[in-house]
């Protein structure tokens, strides 16, 4: 019986063994890993990566008080030199991170003064003060730059656009993703219209006879970005809806194909977005029903509906559900900073995990996620950090460790006591 028992309490230790580091392993990833950025941080992730902002914001700057304040000045001027606006505001915003003590209670006072109604607008007011007058109005000229740019102007149009039958090889390679909307004013086939800074539509799709032309490009043969195509056609179909999410999936359209034609997306986000976008509108469905949309003369207005009905006809529905989660991603960060800022925030994106650290940086710091993107470049999206999710899975994963390891302590006791034995104390017969 006591054999059995020890074999037992040996199968049973060395199992616990080799559960225990499995489990705790599983509980670690699950916990940690990139997985677990949701399409909509919590306020303990955003909490958690707004710290990790602060912290990098206060490790770039020297310590030594007069170099501070230089370095703050000189990366300021270097982005409003640069026009971009959201880059420079981000520095602004986080000079109490990058300034001297003294300074930061300057500052604080200063802010406390201003009458603006949010947080971040009173702080960027009181910082633009403490830089000399030549900043403060190259600031102003970089916001107006950027307003023109986020805003545009309704151009006259022309008869035939050819923005989707650029490839990237051949359009121009603009410094700065908002110089696309230029191009895009000189085919005709922009239109923007600006209600706030928090809400505007930023519109690069053209029109169903711009789709119907390059559309009969990509069938015979010719160069034509097979992606701006296929986000252009996304685009122009949900701007026929009228329910709130095709607002969203319009300017995350926008956004994607300005950034497409300024060359400012990785190559592995590149890839990942065909691939989507193939799963949404599949070749091997579109291309039969543009055949046959194409296929025979027709008026304009005819030939604008039945590429129109091809395009609708090739949808996948879960494709283009899988897509729109993105759509919803990218919109959310143009809205919290401006769509050209959106642009540079997307250059480090590689797949959908970075797409979500991304939002995650902007719904933490606003335009600081700018500034901290242009300062680390990729290196930027380790700093969003979702903290520990605690999922009913992470949940039952912590319960079986925990319940490992009590089970591994007991048949640590029973072995012990068991296989130990403690001496009798031995009692001397009293004397006679």
């Amino acid at each position: 019986m006591d054999k059995t028992s020890g074999w037992m309490q040996a199968v049973v230790f060395n199992s616990l063994l080799i559960l225990m580091p499995v489990i705790a392993a599983q509980s670690l990833a699950a916990a940690f890993s990139g997985s677990t950025f949701s399409e909509s941080p919590g306020i303990e992730a955003i909490d958690t990566t707004r710290r990790n902002m602060d912290e990098a914001f206060a490790s770039f700057a020297p310590r030594s008080a007069g170099d501070k304040y230089k370095f703050w000045h000189d990366i300021v001027e270097r982005e409003l030199t640069d026009m971009d606006v959201a880059a420079a505001r981000g520095f602004l915003l986080a000079a109490p991170q990058m300034l001297d003590r003294e300074s930061v209670r300057e500052l604080e006072a200063d802010s406390n003064g201003v009458r603006l109604e949010r947080a971040d607008d009173r702080l960027a007011a009181a910082a633009l003060r403490k830089l000399p007058l030549d900043i403060g109005l190259k600031f102003e000229e970089a916001q107006v730059s950027a307003r023109i740019r986020d805003s545009g102007i309704e151009p006259t149009p022309v008869t035939e656009a050819s923005e989707a039958s650029e490839t990237p090889e051949t359009a121009p390679a603009e410094e700065d993703g908002a110089l696309a909307e230029a191009e895009a004013e000189a085919d005709g086939d922009i239109s923007v219209s600006t209600n706030s800074r928090n809400n505007r539509h930023f519109l690069l799709l053209g029109t169903f006879a711009d789709l119907a032309n390059n559309s009969e490009r990509w069938l015979d043969g010719d160069r034509v970005d097979i992606i701006a195509l296929k986000i252009t056609a996304i685009g122009l179909l949900e701007a026929e809806a009228t329910d709130g999410l095709s607002d969203t999936n319009i300017r995350a359209a926008s956004i994607l194909k300005s950034a497409r034609r300024a060359r400012r997306m990785t190559p592995e986000f590149t890839a990942y977005l065909k691939e989507r976008l193939n799963d949404a509108l599949p070749d091997s469905k579109l291309r039969p029903a543009l055949e046959d949309a194409l296929g025979e003369l027709a008026t304009t207005n005819v030939r604008e509906d039945r590429v129109k009905a091809a395009f609708l006809e090739s949808l996948d529905p879960h494709g283009l559900e899988k897509l729109e989660a993105d759509f919803v991603q990218i919109d959310r960060i143009g809205m919290l900073t401006s769509p050209s800022a959106a642009i540079t925030l997307l250059e480090p994106v590689k797949d959908t995990a970075d797409l979500r650290r991304v939002r995650l940086l902007t719904e933490a710091g606003g335009d600081r996620a700018v500034a901290l993107v242009k300062q680390e470049g990729p290196a930027a999206l380790r700093i969003a950090d979702t903290g520990i999710k605690w999922t009913r899975q992470l949940m039952l994963q912590v319960m079986g460790l925990t319940a490992s390891g009590l089970a591994l302590f007991y048949v640590m006791i029973a072995t012990f006591r068991r296989n130990v034995r403690l001496p009798k104390k031995r009692v001397e017969p009293a004397g006679i």
